[in-house]
């Protein structure tokens, strides 16, 4: 699904949970149509999970995730997880908060991003260091997406730049639409991968022009709380 122009328009990722997925999935189908989507293409998106043999002292974990989109799939984009130990980092946080839910943007998270070309993923997934422990196939139409038990994904794609302080409150007021919930609402099947995205933004040093960093990296976020 396309909404607004192209070429100044972005993606936001969001985790729709149902204990009938088919049936939802019609339903927010026909919610999208009725709201003007049109269709733009079917699209795969593959993530694969690797976790390092022997940790590094000073990390508790240790992760790089592949992920290849097939609106650019000359592209592998690598995204290093790692989780330090908080006597690490001379920190001591509350019993119970480690690290974030999606590994990315928690107090003890580290994470970066490589883009790479398929030679290049070649050599990244032949690295001895790492181990193959989970993959997840995302498949997408007219922005819906459905993956694993019980998910579903929807993707928006709004006119704003990505520094725009005001984009996650009309994103929120549209997820809210169509999951019949108020943004607020505690209970609401609609979550965001990542909390702070702009946050997570900036920490990686992505630019303000959107690119499909800004996609791969929301993508990891979605898999990594999927998998679980």
């Amino acid at each position: 699904m396309g909404i607004g122009v192209p070429h100044s328009a972005h993606f936001r990722v969001f985790t729709y949970t149902d204990s009938n997925i088919p049936v939802r999935y019609q339903a927010l189908m026909k919610k999208i149509e009725e709201m003007g989507a049109r269709k733009v293409g079917r699209f795969v998106v593959h993530c694969r999970m690797l976790s390092r043999r022997v940790l590094v002292d000073g990390y508790a974990n240790q992760r790089m995730y592949l992920l290849r989109m097939s609106q650019n799939d000359d592209l592998i984009y690598a995204v290093l997880g790692n989780e330090r130990t908080d006597a690490s980092l001379g920190i001591k946080l509350e019993k119970g908060l480690p690290s974030s839910e999606n590994g990315l943007d928690g107090p003890l998270d580290e994470c970066c991003l490589l883009e790479c070309g398929l030679e290049g993923s070649n050599i990244l997934q032949q690295v001895e260091i790492y181990l193959p422990k989970s993959d997840g196939k995302f498949e997408v139409r007219k922005g819906i997406l459905q993956s694993m038990a019980n998910s579903a994904h929807v993707q928006y794609k709004p006119c704003s730049v990505v520094g725009d302080a005001n984009q996650d409150k009309l994103l929120d007021e549209f997820m809210s639409i169509l999951a019949d919930s108020t943004p607020a609402d505690a209970a609401s099947p609609v979550k965001k991968p990542i909390a702070n995205i702009l946050g997570l933004f900036h920490k990686l040093k992505l630019g303000d022009e959107y690119s499909h960093k800004h996609t791969a990296i929301q993508y990891v976020a979605a898999f990594n709380l999927l998998r679980k």
